[in-house]
């Protein structure tokens, strides 16, 4: 406890600034003793209800803004990249530091990362947005982005359509028939939105043929030769196949292969597509085979498999081309099936919550990222310690190999001590459960303030008036929005750090001030 006793003499002041204390100036002891609800640490609370401003000072941080909150990248291809400008502004006065940047869904990422990146006060700070779409669908996702400004926590949303990119996955075959027989030219393709198709012979547009597959009228000699194509087009444009070639014959040719089945590698339940390419008279009948059994149905150009087990690894398909000239056997394409992977992996294994004020709460985020090669599904989120929830990641949400997803964890403590806690995240990934630890502590707000006392006036005064300074000498603003009989006050609007000066006047019947007191200062520490 600290007092001060200070006397002044003062002079009468002009306009109606008199002598209401008389003596007041001769008697008045300014005293100030500080109550210091805490023994450290100590923060400011607020500013009184009402001030007449002789001087007003105020203080701020840092204040961070986005150009935007909502970045749309529409329709974009499979494989290809589009990226938008995102300007973060510091509109405070000081400086600020961006502590983390998470971003969520799948292909949405910030060029060059953002955490550790400082802003200083009015500057600003450019960033690329990027969409690059995996599969086709529509996309959401965010940035989160953590910092030291007076608003924390800034989000921004992101949508998207990734689309597939328009592809003939199965060119048109070319043929071969005998005079009168009929030819068909097929094509497999995929694309955007309803796909159209226009069959073309010798670059002319054939009428009505606007299927996946053509077949021409019984055929003549004079159409040895004859080129086929198709244009197919989807909602981005056009696409024209490969041609195919009409041979018209008067006797008919054995079947041949020009392109035998390729090997393939899948994922465990992935399915794998085996083709083929024959010549000879039409029509061609297909017959596919499997370690040398006929596989039921699978009687066309191309086989697709069901969904694979590592079980499947090293079957072997083969395809019998037949007409009426004969047959002829394909080689043998190997299956090769590889495990699913699934590694749900965490950013951090433990959060630290600190000191947090009880009543209050404070919220540290953890990233989750698929780094398997399959998708994990989150089966549940159980969390425990009193004070303690988190969000962003629930029961039953996907992750596709390469997505990452961010759960926050709020402490808001309703007793003081130190508290722990535990999150943990059941899915079907291999390493599942992921644990992590949570610890904080709650602790009691603490409370600033300055009492002031005061030697009455011997003179004849209705009340005293407050004023308060950061700076000695003033100049000052009044604290007491109407006069205060007492010879005492507590100022409870002051912050820990902060060095106070304090003076006080007397107010008489007629609403004649008296002259400053003597200036007494407080440190609060």
């Amino acid at each position: 406890m600290k007092s001060y006793s200070i006397s002044r003499s003062h002079t009468h002041a002009t306009l109606n600034r008199r002598a209401p204390l008389g003596l007041f100036a001769l008697i008045l002891a300014c005293l100030a003793s500080f109550s210091l609800a805490g023994c450290v640490g100590l923060t400011g609370a607020g500013t009184p209800a009402a001030e007449t401003t002789k001087n007003s000072t105020s203080a701020s941080g840092g204040a961070l803004a986005a150009s935007a909150t909502n970045f749309s990248f529409g329709s974009v291809v499979d494989g290809a990249t589009i990226s938008q400008a995102l300007t973060l502004t510091n509109t405070g006065t000081t400086a600020i530091t961006i502590s983390q940047a998470a971003v969520t869904g799948a292909g949405f990422s910030i060029v060059g990362g953002m955490s550790s990146v400082s802003i200083a006060a009015g500057g600003n700070q450019a960033f690329q947005v990027q969409f690059a779409p995996t599969a086709a669908g529509a996309v959401t996702g965010s940035v989160s982005i953590a910092s030291n400004a007076t608003n924390p926590s800034l989000g921004i949303t992101l949508s998207g359509t990734g689309m597939t990119a328009l592809a003939i996955n199965s060119q048109p075959v070319s043929q071969s028939v005998t005079t009168g027989q009929t030819a068909t030219f097929s094509v497999s393709a995929a694309g955007s939105g309803t796909l159209t198709y226009q069959w073309k012979k010798s670059g002319v547009a054939i009428s009505g043929a606007t299927g996946t597959s053509y077949t021409t009228p019984a055929t003549t000699s004079s159409e040895n030769g004859a080129q086929f194509t198709v244009v197919v087009t989807d909602s981005n444009g056009s696409l024209t196949s490969n041609p195919a070639i009409l041979t018209v014959t008067t006797t008919t040719v054995a079947p041949s292969i020009t392109a035998q089945p390729a090997s393939q590698t899948v994922m465990a339940g992935q399915t794998a597509t085996f083709s083929v390419t024959a010549t000879g008279t039409g029509p061609l009948t297909y017959q596919w085979t499997k370690g040398g059994a006929a596989i039921s149905g699978a009687t066309l150009a191309s086989y697709t498999t069901p969904a694979t087990t590592t079980a499947n690894t090293g079957s072997q398909f083969a395809v019998t081309v037949t007409n009426n000239q004969g047959n002829i056997t394909s080689s043998a394409a190997t299956l090769t099936v590889n495990a699913a992977t699934t590694l749900l992996n965490a950013s951090q294994t433990s959060l630290n919550f600190s000191s947090v004020n009880i009543g209050s709460g404070s919220s540290l985020p953890v990233i989750f990222t698929n780094s398997g090669n399959s998708n994990v599904t989150v089966s549940n989120v159980s969390i425990s310690g009193a004070g303690y929830t988190a969000s962003g990641v629930s029961s039953g949400q996907i992750l596709t190999p390469g997505q990452t997803a961010t759960l926050n964890v709020t402490f808001t403590p309703s007793s003081a001590g130190s508290i722990p806690g535990g999150v943990t995240v059941s899915s079907n990934a291999t390493n599942s459960p992921a644990s992590i630890t949570l610890s904080g502590t709650g602790v009691q707000a603490v409370s600033n303030s300055v009492t002031l006392s005061w030697t009455a006036s011997t003179s004849t005064v209705t009340g005293y008036d407050v004023f308060r300074s950061t700076v000695s000498g003033g100049p000052y603003a009044q604290l007491n929005s109407s006069q205060d009989a007492s010879t005492t006050y507590a100022d409870t609007a002051v912050q820990a750090g902060t060095t106070y000066y304090y003076v006080v006047t007397s107010v008489d019947s007629s609403g004649v001030q008296s002259a400053d007191s003597a200036e007494v200062s407080a440190i609060v520490p």
